[in-house]
């Protein structure tokens, strides 16, 4: 049944869809992807979201990790992550195919609410399960929506909280209520991530953000790296270069301007760091970008 379903979700997506391209659906943030290319790397900070992978692999290299998107699962990321990505197992003929949906918390905090046998524990920045036939009976009907504009504003709500609330009921679950408990270690991270993302030009210290927290600067940077495999400071690193390449790429300014625009005050530093980051040196790694032959993160 699961395999009949992801191949009428295939087929809906692709009609939609007849050539690479990234569409909003145009209700709740959601969006379709359509990749037919292997080689090219797609660089970007990814933002709090479900992916649902319906045909072909994702390969997203954080720091120095790699997840691997497969074809009839969904995945979760909880904070804003520095990634590059490549597809694998696609071509013109099968295309890589996915839904992306933001994550919205104020529908995650109703739901736990009322689902008290989660159990808690310390959440993971990623985590993936398979999706199952309700699941994708809901995927199914979300996708439905775009051609049917007059249901959107009375189905979409529903349907979203639907897979929401599959969601938590699924293996993931307890990530997820870990995350949104108020006080918990977990929440405490997502809450130093958060200031760190809003904070990431200015000069900041590993004390001053567990202060923040409350809690201890030894167990705070333990569990940051846990989550995110990268320090407290590497994170606000990537976050400043990241942004910077953005910056190049979406409004062409210069990489000096660039530099000073994320907080650094020195360029010689800035290049040494974005260098190391991206194998190439700011104005070089752009044109890679453009060319689509970028080198993953």
């Amino acid at each position: 049944m699961e395999e009949k379903l992801l191949k009428e979700i295939k087929s809906k997506l692709i009609n939609i869809m007849p050539d690479e391209s990234e569409i909003d659906a145009g209700f709740n943030g959601i969006k379709f992807y359509r990749r037919n290319n292997v080689k090219k790397t797609h660089i970007c900070i990814q933002c709090p979201c479900i992916i649902f992978v319906v045909n072909g692999e994702k390969h997203t290299h954080i720091s120095s990790e790699n997840f691997i998107f497969k074809k009839g699962y969904y995945h979760i990321t909880y904070i804003d992550y520095p990634v590059s990505s490549h597809f694998s197992s696609i071509s013109e003929d099968n295309p890589y195919l996915s839904v992306y949906i933001p994550v919205d918390n104020a529908v995650i905090t109703e739901i736990i609410k009322n689902i008290n046998y989660i159990p808690a524990v310390i959440f993971k920045g990623i985590s993936e399960s398979r999706a199952d036939d309700k699941l994708l009976e809901a995927y199914s009907r979300l996708i439905d929506l775009y051609n049917k504009p007059d249901e959107i504003s009375f189905m979409s709500e529903l349907i979203i909280k639907e897979i929401y609330y599959r969601i938590l009921n699924g293996p993931v679950g307890a990530d997820l209520k870990a995350l949104y408990t108020f006080g918990s270690q977990s929440n405490k991270i997502y809450q130093a991530i958060e200031f760190i993302k809003n904070n990431f030009k200015e000069y900041l210290q590993i004390e001053d953000i567990a202060s923040k927290v409350n809690m201890a600067p030894s167990t705070f940077f333990r569990n940051f790296k846990a989550v995110t495999m990268i320090s407290p400071l590497q994170y606000q690193k990537r976050l400043r270069l990241y942004e910077a390449q953005r910056l190049m790429l979406a409004e062409g300014i210069t990489a000096s301007d660039a530099a000073y625009n994320v907080g650094y005050e020195s360029i010689t530093q800035f290049t040494r760091e974005y260098k190391k980051l991206f194998h190439s040196s700011p104005a070089r790694n752009i044109k890679e970008i453009i060319n689509g032959t970028a080198k993953p993160a």
